[in-house]
């Protein structure tokens, strides 16, 4: 992934963590209005002791809606943006900065002004700056954090020396204590930008995994079934058991062919050759368990116990795109040996720590390689085993028995079926 790719990427993440952000602090203010109200109906001797003007505790009530309406208002704007899949303006990391910032401190101000006094410095409202500089970690920007502790941690100290030189201070702790306050404001923002620098790191490292996992998912895919993948992870990467058909195909005369090609001609023929065989291998849920210059080695496996049907479908689809190649200017026409056996076969990663690699063996893969091998003996195309052909001889009428061989480096003799 490029780094701009990269930074898109991070900036999606951002729009669904403000949004987030968004509606804990809606949260937190329908709850702190909830209780606000239930103090207001059951309690109205203790508000009015608190407050003495009278128009204190409707600018709680009526700071507090508004605060409300503007987080909802963001909340949509946010969702539009997300809906659209773009990042956040950076107009907009600005202004919800400063309007979370600076709401509290209003209704801050006003109080003070109207009951004449700075003993609310000391009030509730104080604690709400706590969740702004904490959440402000969502924004996954240092400097944003920062700038949100710096601006409270500002105003509370403009305000804490207007207060205490025009207003009635008797019954409250000594101004310093307020001014370390401040500073402990802008010390939780700086921690905050710490702390969102560090999730921006992680989440990089994590998209930057997921980006590498996929691309190694999406190419080992290319050679693996879904039904190895699936065994390998059960297995836990160790070596498992699975009924498959395992096919051989071979290039007759290969090395005539090459022989007097350049090393590019031969490489451009072996991919002119093999792409389209390879398509027909994977059109039908096999695999590619090894490639050699003049041939393959392929497997069918699949849950749903049709691995003879699939193999035989792309040994048909072979062949006929051969036919094909052959009408096209080769030269000299390709002629193919295949063989088809099923069976229990042991797959796996077979290695060291080093280098690994995905394998398969077992009987019927020493099979299916013998019997490649026999369509030279006994100048045909296509081998199968009687064992295969039983699975799939409702699919062809051309199966023709030639009857039981003995297989080198197989004890027991076995049936063979000439296809084509």
């Amino acid at each position: 992934m490029q780094l701009n790719e990269l930074e898109e990427c991070i900036d999606l993440e951002i729009v669904k963590t403000e949004k987030r952000r968004l509606e804990i602090f809606l949260g937190i203010l329908l709850f702190g209005l909830f209780l606000l109200c239930l103090n207001y109906i059951f309690f109205p001797v203790t508000i009015s002791e608190v407050f003495l003007d009278e128009r204190s505790m409707k600018l709680v009530i009526y700071a507090s809606v508004g605060f409300i309406l503007l987080l909802l208002l963001s909340r949509l704007m946010v969702g539009k943006i997300a809906s659209c899949e773009r990042p956040l303006p950076t107009w907009y990391k600005y202004y919800s900065i400063i309007i979370d910032s600076i709401i509290p401190f209003i209704w801050l101000y006003f109080m003070i002004k109207w009951e004449e006094t700075g003993i609310f410095l000391d009030s509730p409202i104080i604690f709400l700056f706590a969740p702004i500089i904490i959440v402000s970690a969502l924004h996954l920007s240092f400097w944003l954090s920062f700038l949100n502790g710096f601006i409270i941690a500002t105003i509370y100290a403009l305000i804490t020396l207007w207060a205490f030189k025009n207003y009635e201070t008797t019954h409250m702790l000594p101004s310093l204590v307020y001014y370390v306050k401040a500073i402990m404001f802008l010390m939780a923002g700086a921690c905050a930008g710490l702390v969102a620098n560090e999730l921006k790191n992680r989440l990089t490292i994590s998209i930057k995994t997921q980006e590498e996992r996929d691309h190694i998912e999406s190419l080992f895919s290319k050679q693996v079934s879904k039904e190895v993948v699936r065994a390998l992870k059960d297995a836990g990467g160790a070596s498992f058991k699975i009924n498959a058909s395992v096919m051989f195909l071979d290039i007759r005369d290969f090395t005539k062919r090459v022989q007097l090609l350049s090393p590019e001609d031969v490489n451009r023929f072996q991919n002119r050759f093999f792409g389209p065989i390879m398509d027909c291998i994977h059109d039908n849920d096999g695999m590619i368990n090894q490639l050699m210059g003049d041939g393959l080695m392929a497997s069918f496996a699949s849950e749903e116990g049709d691995t003879p049907e699939k193999a035989f479908k792309a040994a048909r689809d072979i062949f006929s795109t051969i036919s094909q190649m052959n009408k096209s200017d080769w030269g000299e026409k390709i002629k193919i040996g295949i063989g088809i056996h099923n069976g229990e076969i042991i797959a796996g990663n077979i290695g060291n720590s080093t280098r690994q690699q995905f394998s398969i063996s077992g009987i019927p893969v020493i099979t299916a390689a013998r019997l490649e091998q026999l369509t030279k003996e006994y100048n045909c195309s296509w081998l199968v085993s009687s064992n295969f052909y039983n699975d799939i001889k409702h699919m062809t009428d051309k199966g023709k028995s030639l009857g039981e061989v003995k297989l080198k480096g197989i004890d027991q003799e076995i049936e063979i079926i000439k296809l084509a």
